[in-house]
């Protein structure tokens, strides 16, 4: 069975390059346009991991990230990779602090982006 990952981006360029790497890799692939539609998804679904922006409008990255570590019953483990521009020391230590595991920097390489990917999900 495919593993699952939730990417969340208001970029839609990014969510289908994105989303492209991923399912030719063979992942199941849900995508969510900002924070609010990706709680809503994570309630109802499960996902082996999460890579999330950390800048968007409404709810921020950093928001969505804590909210999913105070409802473990969503997602439970799932960890969450931060796909960002914002890749200071600040953003980093906000970013661990709200529940998330690894940062990807944008730009990115598919092979980063798989990498990373198949890291989280095998461990």
């Amino acid at each position: 069975m495919a593993k699952k990952i939730l990417v969340v981006d208001d970029d839609v360029d990014i969510v289908t390059l994105e989303k492209r790497i991923l399912e030719r890799e063979g992942f199941e692939v849900v995508t969510a346009m900002d924070g609010a539609s990706a709680i809503g998804i994570l309630e109802k679904e499960t996902f082996d991991l999460i890579l999330l922006d950390i800048m968007m409008p409404g709810m921020d990255g950093f928001e969505v990230s804590r909210s999913i570590q105070d409802k473990p019953e969503s997602s439970p483990r799932a960890p969450v990779v931060f796909v960002t521009a914002r890749d200071d020391s600040q953003s980093m230590r906000e970013g661990f602090r709200s529940g998330g595991t690894v940062f990807l920097s944008k730009p990115f390489t598919a092979n980063q982006l798989v990498r990373i990917v198949k890291s989280m999900i095998d461990r």
